[in-house]
């Protein structure tokens, strides 16, 4: 018995990268139902793989997935928050993919999921000048 030899684009590829489209979508829905139900534990290697996949898709949509995810992991964002809209957000990208929504549809989960991103701080308002306005004189030439 005789095995055919490998394609030039299985070879020395990780198994989540020989995966084909629809195979993608389908495990990505499962890895992040995974992450809800074991909510607030996570498993680094369903994280991990989630954003994998979610970067070898390359939409804007799943990279700002992808990043909302790291920063779960990270704790920096709580998962009670943005778990329920990533879950939204990847059932998006998933109707997306199999062409059943529009570009502004994917854009519009794509505003949503970002607002779940952590802004920097606001530099401290200043209350009052350092130098009062009635100590400025006129300069003299």
């Amino acid at each position: 018995m005789t095995t055919s030899p490998k394609r030039p684009e299985e070879i020395d590829r990780p198994e989540a990268e020989k995966i084909d489209r629809p195979e993608r979508i389908d495990r990505i829905e499962q890895l992040i139902t995974t992450l809800v139900q074991s909510a607030p534990a996570s498993d680094p290697a369903v994280v991990g793989e989630l954003i994998q996949h979610l970067h070898r898709v390359g939409s804007p949509l799943a990279r700002s997935i992808a990043r909302v995810v790291e920063l779960v992991d990270e704790q920096l964002v709580a998962p009670g928050i943005a778990l329920p809209p990533l879950a939204m957000a990847c059932a998006t990208l998933a109707d997306g993919m199999r062409g059943k929504l529009t570009t502004r549809e994917l854009e519009a989960a794509r505003y949503e999921i970002e607002t779940l991103m952590p802004v920097p701080d606001r530099p401290p308002a200043i209350s009052a000048p350092d130098v009062p306005l009635s100590a400025l004189r006129p300069r003299r030439s």
